[in-house]
């Protein structure tokens, strides 16, 4: 791959995305609409990422990080916001490498390069699932514990799901054999398990969403009337949640 022979890439930017089509890893800027203090309701759950990452940053004890729960609560937007947030303060910068689920496989290539660069680098997997049997669970597995590469200090994996085991369990049902489901279960959970730092998101409230939708219609200096409530809760029931998503995107939608 291109990125083998180029160890400069990393000096200008922060993020960037692995293209195997390219055979290269590209800068690629998110497009952020918010920052960290615009991600409300999860106090404890952005505290525990930020602190996690301001000590990776320092080359201090600091864990892989599994992000999961209800879609729409913020988990990738906090990572990418706690890349940022951290970077602001501190002189040596963390890299922000995004891999797709589908190039696993590139992964122990990419990680025996990273770890022979002066960077800290966190490795993005958003909205991870594995295929019950899949060649990449087992890939991943022994990359997180196990093989010689899981000892690169300056490499952390940042990983959200919206499902706490990782895996959607397609061929799971009642007739399955009790032995090989639980068999199954535990390989997931075992997974899970490596990873030191779990945090889970939950649900919004109607009360907690309407007070979302002020608190960006405010940032964006847009008036709301009583029937704009209104429809910011019908528009959330279309979306099947009071997430914070769907509140910046009902408040995105009305400026249009």
């Amino acid at each position: 791959m291109k990125f083998l022979k180029n160890k400069n890439v990393f000096k200008n930017q922060d993020f960037f995305i692995l293209l195997p089509n390219l055979l290269d890893i590209v800068e690629c800027k998110p497009n952020l609409n918010v920052c960290l203090d615009d991600i409300l309701f999860v106090e404890e759950q952005k505290k525990l990422i930020l602190d996690n990452t301001i000590r990776f940053s320092k080359n201090l004890e600091s864990s892989n990080c599994f992000l999961w729960g209800a879609r729409g609560m913020g988990k990738s937007s906090l990572i990418k916001c706690a890349i940022q947030r951290v970077n602001e303060i501190n002189k040596k910068k963390l890299k922000l490498i995004e891999i797709l689920n589908h190039n696993f496989i590139y992964l122990p290539e990419l990680m025996y390069f990273l770890r022979k660069l002066n960077h800290n680098f966190v490795i993005f997997i958003d909205d991870i699932t594995f295929e019950e049997k899949s060649s990449d669970f087992k890939l991943f597995k022994s990359i997180l514990e196990g093989s010689l590469l899981s000892d690169s200090p300056n490499i952390k994996f940042y990983v959200s799901s919206n499902l706490r085991h990782l895996s959607l369990e397609k061929n799971m049902n009642s007739e399955t054999d009790e032995i090989i489901k639980k068999e199954v279960l535990t390989n997931l959970v075992s997974l899970s398990d490596r990873f030191g730092c779990k945090i889970g998101f939950f649900e919004n409230n109607q009360e907690n969403y309407l007070k979302i939708v002020k608190y960006y219609a405010k940032k964006k200096k847009i008036n709301l009337s009583e029937l704009n409530i209104k429809e910011s809760v019908q528009w959330s029931l279309q979306k099947g949640n009071f997430s914070g998503r769907s509140a910046c995107q009902f408040i995105d939608n009305l400026k249009t």
